[in-house]
């Protein structure tokens, strides 16, 4: 009898595990068939991956063969090419475009420089250049953009005809760089506002002087003009005022002093003529 029980007893574990086993696939089966089928398809995805990259890095439809530059004035496509040592037949998918856009961007002319692909076989690259307005003397003569910023040495090349900004020095350039650019800055907008006042051509500005006092211009004729610092908008219309009434009476002044603090109304005019000095209220 034992022994028969035991059998009994196998039997029904035997089913009972069939049946667990069967609830059980029931259960996962189908979120275990989902992820094989997305491991597999994760697996067939990155290989196809690889084959696409392997191919698109190997076929001769994204080679490259035109290269069109835009925003160029001063520096020359080749210049940049050989900077950046793009060629002709170069693959575009393992172009490196922010290392193609900072090696551009060491060449002196240009100011800032965005490389695109064109799929399949072409590059944009559009440039933008550095602008000068002056000069400025910091041991050698540097051509000054409108930021400020001392660009590029001055070559025999350069044909321009810019004012110079003086009275900044290299050291102190090297000592206080953005401090000197925020001088620079502020010589420029005296230079436009004044060249704003359309001068003649015996009073263009030649060059802007930095000074501990303020701002000295001095114009193609040598007449210096004090503007100190401060009120420019102001004094520049005194300074048009005082030359006219100098015209007026035949004369011509070799130094325009507008930089009385204690009388800012002021002007002190030192002649050319026999005439020493004259001084009196502004009108």
């Amino acid at each position: 009898m034992a022994f028969g029980k035991s059998k009994n007893r196998r039997r029904q574990d035997a089913a009972q595990q069939k049946e667990a086993v069967t609830g059980a696939v029931r259960t996962h089966g189908p979120g275990l068939l989902k992820a094989i089928l997305l491991t597999g398809l994760t697996c067939a995805g990155v290989w196809g991956g690889i084959e696409v990259r392997r191919w698109a890095l190997s076929s001769p439809t994204f080679l490259l063969k035109e290269t069109t530059f835009s925003g160029l004035e001063r520096a020359a496509p080749g210049e940049l090419l050989k900077l950046s040592g793009l060629t002709v037949g170069q693959n575009l998918w393992s172009l490196d475009v922010g290392a193609l856009e900072r090696t551009m961007s060491a060449h002196p002319w240009v100011r800032t420089v965005d490389v695109r692909r064109h799929f399949p076989s072409s590059v944009s690259v559009e440039v933008t250049e550095h602008v000068p307005v002056a000069v400025a003397v910091l041991g050698d003569l540097y051509l000054l953009d409108e930021e400020g910023e001392p660009f590029k040495r001055l070559q025999p090349g350069d044909t321009l005809d810019l004012p110079l900004v003086t009275g900044l020095d290299r050291e102190r350039y090297l000592a206080d760089e953005a401090g000197v650019r925020e001088r620079f800055r502020g010589a420029l907008a005296v230079a436009e506002a004044y060249g704003a006042t359309q001068p003649g051509k015996r009073e263009r500005l030649s060059e802007v002087r930095v000074s501990p006092e303020g701002l000295v211009l001095l114009t193609s004729e040598g007449q210096e003009v004090l503007l100190g610092e401060g009120e420019t908008e102001e004094k520049l219309k005194r300074l048009s005022r005082v030359r006219e009434e100098l015209r007026a009476r035949g004369l011509s002044a070799q130094v325009i002093h507008l930089d009385n603090r204690a009388r800012p109304g002021w002007v002190a005019v030192k002649l050319s003529s026999p005439v020493s000095e004259r001084s009196g209220a502004s009108r």
